[in-house]
């Protein structure tokens, strides 16, 4: 063509679609052809071709026979020979375009229904996804349109008996359930955003554009307008609480994210949400602050995430997030330190200002599990371990982690069976003055007879029975045999040595332990001065509120108390003088690497001298050498127990030691046993 639009030369193809022949076909400018909406057109063209090395537009043309083609034309400028002509190809889009024109016409009959009508309607196209959603659906289901367009239908319906076909894809779903019977509504549960159930009319009504199908969708709440909520489907799908999906309808829409996971090959993931330390906000704030709390945070995770995401609350404080469309696992790490940190935010109810953090335990599909069984279960291993590293953060699952599982739930099989047919005994290893090396008391040491044969000690297995919550029982048990066995030492002419016994976090917390003690003490005849009761710093810092009541009610029974382990915790000095304790017991920890650590050795004399100071006798344990025994002594530590005087034994072997050598032994003689164990 020429600049002015006069056509020079034109292909055979364009020929033929004016109807004519070559010979026919005479010279012609291009804007004649054009329809007379598009005069102007070539004007834009040429404009756009002083700025540009080519452009592209859509022309509408009428053949001679009336008929019009639309053309998607490509202008370039030809070879500097052709003296400025410029070079077009045209590209016949004239159905496709037909068929865009009929969808924009369907969008607008929707968008011009007026905004009274009661009616929700959806348009949807050939495999179910909502491609217009008018106003009245985002005031009947509370969703808006950016957070629905796109989505499948089925995620508005809640579980129901015949939903099955869904799965298997749109297509399906539409020829075996509503054709041909657009004409009666079907009756459906809907999902809405604030967690109710909607019952609803549904019609559906299909058409099509060329080659493309859809759907309009008109949802009508019983009665016309939006009813209350079904209260039978609320319980059956939904948290009363937090409004968010519950267990039943988590499984659900679980099962067909799988399902199309599995069909498209798209990523999932499954994230375990628990709240750290959810449980001393109910303790000490109360079950309705926790329940505020509970709620704000089911917001806070919607709000992070998009409207194909799913939070469902599984119940306390556990949250279950289904992450759909993540493109890869890169970009998991950011999702993840947004809802941790949206979640750690401060928590303003009232007056209470309440800082939660939160654990997070990830599993993905398929590499993690293929099954909704699998994938939380996976998930939920992988929460613990996140949880265990102190909260505020997240695990990725692994399958190491599910080796450790499956160890850590064989051991607490085997200690439920350990409890119930006391697999335990216990071992006593005698205390001596330092100076004369006489015994001056026992303590009573826990074994574990394992099924494997082994004899395990107390460090491998009381951490976990504590958490299974059977140290509190257990330790009364513990208590009264060790009683027991003491008082057979108690004999005349004997000397009396009191015994040492722990107590457990769990026991020191009953709320009874005085009349309990008193009880046993009466049971099993044992004299009050007789029993020596050590509780740790961790179990002092856990009941520091209450820790000073039950001391001074135990110790008025004429028991005496012992702080173990000293050193390696944080108690207060100004705390500790206010608490009636007897006896300091330095841990083994600054005594294994005397004397040739000085550092060690300046902590062995401050806790010696803070002893001194506020009347408290102290004891040092893990004593192995001469160096040990005689360096302590010349520190002033005049208590003291270890494998270079006694290694630990039953009872009896005990017993008989001590009523053989009740008579002071010569300071230059120490016991000597067998090979530690």
């Amino acid at each position: 063509m020429q600049p002015d639009g006069l056509i020079v030369a034109a292909s055979n193809a364009l020929e033929t679609m004016w109807s004519s022949s070559p010979n026919q076909q005479p010279h012609c400018y291009l804007q004649d052809l054009l329809l007379p909406s598009q005069e102007h057109r070539w004007q834009r063209i040429l404009a756009k071709l002083q700025k540009h090395s080519a452009t592209s537009a859509l022309l509408a043309c009428q053949s001679r026979h009336g008929k019009v083609h639309y053309l998607l034309g490509h202008f370039t400028p030809a070879t500097p020979a052709l003296q400025g002509a410029i070079r077009a190809t045209f590209q016949d889009i004239t159905t496709r375009y037909q068929a865009k024109l009929q969808t924009r016409q369907a969008l607008r009959i929707l968008q011009q229904i007026p905004a009274g009508n009661q009616a929700a309607h959806v348009l949807l196209d050939h495999q179910g996804k909502i491609r217009h959603w008018s106003p009245q659906a985002a005031a009947f289901f509370g969703y808006t349109g950016k957070e629905m367009l796109r989505q499948n239908l089925h995620v508005l319906l809640a579980p129901w008996h015949d939903q099955a076909s869904l799965e298997h894809g749109w297509p399906h779903f539409f020829s075996t359930r509503y054709a041909d019977q657009h004409r009666s509504p079907r009756k459906v549960i809907c999902r809405c955003k604030d967690g109710s159930a909607l019952p609803a009319d549904l019609w559906l009504s299909p058409f099509s554009t060329h080659s493309r199908q859809y759907t309009v969708g008109l949802f009508l709440g019983h009665g016309g307008q939006r009813p209350g909520k079904s209260r039978i489907e609320q319980l059956a799908y939904y948290d009363q609480l937090t409004g968010l999906p519950n267990r039943t309808l988590l499984h659900d829409r679980l099962d067909q994210a799988l399902a199309e996971a599995g069909r498209f090959q798209q990523p999932l993931a499954v994230l375990f949400v628990d709240l750290d330390r959810f449980k001393q906000v109910n303790d000490t704030l109360g079950h309705a602050v926790g329940d505020e709390i509970l709620k704000i945070a089911g917001q806070r995770l919607l709000q992070c995430l998009r409207g194909n995401d799913t939070v469902a609350r599984l119940g306390g404080d556990e949250f279950i997030i289904l992450l759909r469309g993540f493109r890869n696992q890169a970009n998991l790490p950011g999702i993840l330190h947004k809802l941790l940190s949206t979640l750690s935010q401060e928590y303003r109810l009232d007056s209470h200002r309440i800082a939660v953090t939160a654990s997070i335990g990830v599993a993905v599909f398929p590499e993690d599990g293929t099954s909704v069984d699998e994938l939380l279960r996976n998930a939920d291993t992988a929460m613990y371990v996140a949880k265990e590293e102190h909260g505020n953060g997240y695990q990725l699952f692994s399958q190491e982690m599910n080796q450790a599982l499956m160890a850590q739930l064989e051991l607490e099989s085997q200690l439920r069976r350990a409890v119930d047919n006391w697999e335990f005994f216990l071992l006593f290893q005698p205390r001596y003055n330092l100076a004369t090396q006489e015994p001056v008391g026992v303590e009573a040491l826990l074994r574990w007879r394992h099924p494997g044969g082994s004899i395990l000690p107390p460090e491998t297995f009381l951490p976990r029975l504590e958490e299974m919550g059977l140290m509190a029982s257990l330790g009364n048990c513990i208590l009264r045999k060790a009683c027991e066995i003491a008082a057979d030492w108690q004999q005349p002419g004997m000397p009396q040595l009191p015994v040492a016994v722990n107590l457990s976090c769990s026991q020191f917390r009953q709320a009874d332990l005085d009349m309990t003690i008193a009880g046993i003490l009466h049971e099993t005849g044992l004299p009050p001065d007789c029993l020596e009761l050590e509780i740790n710093e961790p179990t002092l810092q856990k009941t520091e509120e209450r820790a000073e009541a039950i001391l001074y009610k135990v110790k008025q029974l004429g028991v005496r108390w012992s702080l173990d382990n000293f050193g390696l915790g944080y108690t207060s000095l100004q705390r500790l003088k206010t608490l009636p304790f007897d006896y300091l017991k330095i841990d083994r920890h600054f005594v294994q690497n005397l004397p040739h650590s000085q550092c060690d050795a300046a902590m062995v004399g401050a806790i010696l001298a803070m002893a001194r100071n506020l009347g408290l006798v102290a004891v040092a344990e893990g004593i192995e050498t001469f160096a040990q025994h005689h360096l302590l002594l010349a520190m002033g530590c005049l208590r003291g127990q270890g494998f270079l005087f006694q290694n630990p034994c039953l009872s009896d072997a005990l017993g008989h030691a001590l009523r053989r050598d009740f008579d002071p032994r010569p300071s230059s003689t120490l016991v000597k046993s067998a090979p530690r164990t």
